[in-house]
């Protein structure tokens, strides 16, 4: 899924390497914390394997998209000053958007009861990762980047060219008709 909307297979695999590693985090939080592996918190670890990726996914891209334009001006590239620019750029909104996704489940830890016994772990379990992918998306992803992609044309995959095709057309409709939208 990773290689088809990010269309190139080293970036990919940058992303797919802070997955695990990110969860490794979850089971090592949850064991300092001696929670057990039930079903409760592997559902945690369930739900967030989409969001785990994302601030991976954003690192991967705008460190892409910066060797890209890199290659273009035509100059020697240093990577590692470009993939830091790139990480620059987009720490603050990585750190905010998995804080919030933290934050979303604090409510969580206040349940008693049933509820919390059931629910806790989860919460815990999600935080754990999360703060996983936030430090991984920070330190260990922007060091792959360094490593591992070389700088390429950007172009859309022809699954995002599909998606625009379709979607540019309701655009330009939805835009022609704001009140009614």
């Amino acid at each position: 899924v990773l290689f088809l909307f990010l269309g190139e297979l080293r970036s990919a695999l940058v992303v797919i390497v802070a997955l695990p590693l990110a969860m490794l985090i979850a089971f090592i939080g949850m064991q300092q914390f001696g929670l057990s592996a039930n079903l409760m918190s592997l559902a945690g670890l369930a739900i967030g394997i989409g969001m785990m990726v994302d601030g991976a996914v954003v690192m991967v891209e705008n460190a892409f998209r910066l060797l890209s334009h890199a290659r273009s001006s035509g100059k020697p590239i240093n990577r590692t000053r470009v993939v830091l620019e790139a990480a620059r750029e987009v720490a603050n909104p990585i750190a905010f958007a998995i804080l919030i996704i933290i934050v979303v489940f604090l409510p969580l830890f206040s349940l008693t009861g049933l509820e919390g016994k059931l629910f806790k772990p989860m919460a815990l379990t999600i935080t754990f990762a999360m703060a996983g992918s936030l430090l991984l998306s920070l330190t260990l992803v922007p060091v792959l980047c360094a490593l591992i992609l070389k700088p390429k044309e950007e172009k859309d995959t022809w699954l995002v060219r599909g998606a625009k095709r379709l979607y540019l057309p309701l655009l330009d409709w939805a835009l022609q008709r704001k009140k009614i939208v």
